[in-house]
């Protein structure tokens, strides 16, 4: 009987499809069988299967081989002659994405302009571009099985980040693919017990530019004449807040801010679940270790929280500690490792307006130690954290463009107000024609700190607008 019943094997398609399925199988199967053997002999040093891409690459290629010979004896038992050298090549490339790369993704996977992937179900998938541009470009997938199986065997190669799982049990997975991207994966479907009405994917690209300040600048994020004030802000060693809401930008300029600290110093980053700011891969940072924190496994063991890396960083020797988002109780570890590091410390916060970035924050040192009085939740904040630049989503309504990422707010921690919680200015805000301006001088206290580290105080007089 043919492989694909008793039609020619004239579709591309369905070929494609029968090929993949048959080597994803064998990878599977292969896989589980390398764990068994890594969990009941000795210990080996070779790398498991699942977290070898090589590995993976190889047994693939060979698999594929045999596959497509035997489709090749099928076609000519049949009469029909072979796969011609063109359909070979075709359908050789199409199943190694599927294996071995993203698949039908694989096209905006490898575009450097392409921010945000959005599969909403086989039929629509949405792709945003850096340049604000937002376009669907349809169906990538046969069916919804289809794309329930693309996910199968793509959480199922992933299982080398010990989060792997995607089913009944586990109807969401989150992961870092191999390029940085943050993709998270949710079961769905009438065929599925899933949580949602259909399969879906959403991935969140990290294209590593390092473009610098001035590049900001050049795509309008801030003005020109903020980026020498930006550079001495951070090489003073301020502990800087980047605040805005998702998708604004803070994790860029973060890492753009970052990039003008000096190759001597030492940055610990922290961060959550996936690296993001990956300043190990950034050749500006020969020295920034990264941790990241862990779920607990199948027993509920073995755990690793935010908080715990940000106390850990206190014996690794920081110049700087940077914690990728404060969301949780470790905004009281992270201030306190700050107010003893060397040169201070970086870190982004959610936050849809700049006025609410302080109370946000005070609620989370409040929520790590509920027996802390007020008043010293607003000490430690003030002792600490000297400035917050606020990043948001700009959009021209009138014009129907694509919103622009903009610095629109710039605000300092003068200390203790007189009756109580902190004394702030925005010493930068956009005023009412629309531009950034500098809406009132730096406290003495920063600019004293400012003419110690060799700078020129005038450079942050008022000026006006920009």
């Amino acid at each position: 009987m043919s492989v694909l019943g008793r039609s020619p094997i004239d579709d591309r398609a369905a070929l494609v499809r029968f090929v993949t399925d048959r080597v994803a199988t064998r990878l599977v199967e292969a896989i589980e069988l390398d764990e068994a053997e890594h969990q009941d002999g000795p210990a080996s040093a070779a790398l498991p299967l699942a977290g070898d891409a090589r590995r993976q690459q190889l047994l693939v290629g060979a698999w594929l081989s045999e596959e497509i010979a035997t489709v090749n004896q099928d076609r000519m038992h049949r009469g029909d002659p072979p796969l011609s050298e063109l359909a070979d090549r075709e359908i050789r490339a199409r199943v190694v994405a599927e294996l071995t790369g993203t698949g039908p993704l694989e096209t905006f996977m490898t575009d450097p302009n392409v921010e945000e992937i959005d599969v909403n179900s086989h039929l629509s998938t949405w792709v945003t571009y850096s340049d604000g541009r937002k376009v669907d470009v349809g169906s990538l997938w046969e069916s919804s099985a289809d794309l329930t199986a693309y996910q199968k065997r793509l959480a199922r190669r992933m299982t080398g980040t010990g989060e792997g799982r995607l089913d009944t049990q586990s109807p969401m997975l989150t992961f870092q693919s191999d390029d940085g991207s943050r993709v998270v994966m949710v079961l769905g479907g009438r065929s599925e017990h899933g949580i949602s009405t259909h399969p879906r994917i959403a991935i969140r690209r990290f294209v590593l530019r390092h473009e610098g300040l001035e590049g900001l600048a050049a795509r309008g994020m801030f003005p020109v004449d903020l980026v020498s004030r930006l550079q001495a802000m951070i090489r003073c060693g301020f502990t800087v807040l980047v605040s805005g809401p998702p998708g604004a930008g803070k994790t860029t300029l973060l890492t753009e801010l970052l990039g003008e600290v000096s190759p001597r110093e030492r940055i610990i980053t922290v961060e959550k679940n996936l690296l993001e700011l990956r300043l190990e891969d950034d050749p500006r940072h020969p020295d920034a270790p990264a941790l990241f924190t862990r779920h607990s496994n199948a027993e509920g063991e073995g755990e690793i929280t935010t908080r715990q890396l940000v106390e850990l960083t206190r014996r690794l020797n920081p110049d700087r500690v940077v914690v990728g988002e404060l969301v949780e109780d470790e905004a009281l570890d992270m201030l306190d490792v700050a107010s003893m590091c060397k040169r201070g410390s970086l870190a982004t916060i959610h936050a849809h307006t700049s006025d609410v970035v302080i109370q946000r924050l005070a609620y989370y040192v409040s929520k790590s130690n509920t027996s802390l009085p007020e008043f010293a939740v607003w000490s430690l904040i003030a002792q600490t954290v000297d400035f917050v630049v606020h990043i948001d989503l700009v959009r021209n309504e009138e014009l129907d463009g694509a919103p622009v990422r903009r610095v629109t707010s710039i605000i300092e921690i003068g200390g203790l107000g007189e009756n109580g919680g902190l004394a702030t200015t925005e010493v930068w805000g956009i005023a009412d024609d629309g531009q950034l301006h500098q809406l009132a001088p730096l406290s003495a206290r920063h600019l004293t700190r400012l003419r110690l580290a060799g700078y020129d105080p005038q450079m942050f007089a008022m000026t006006g607008a920009w």
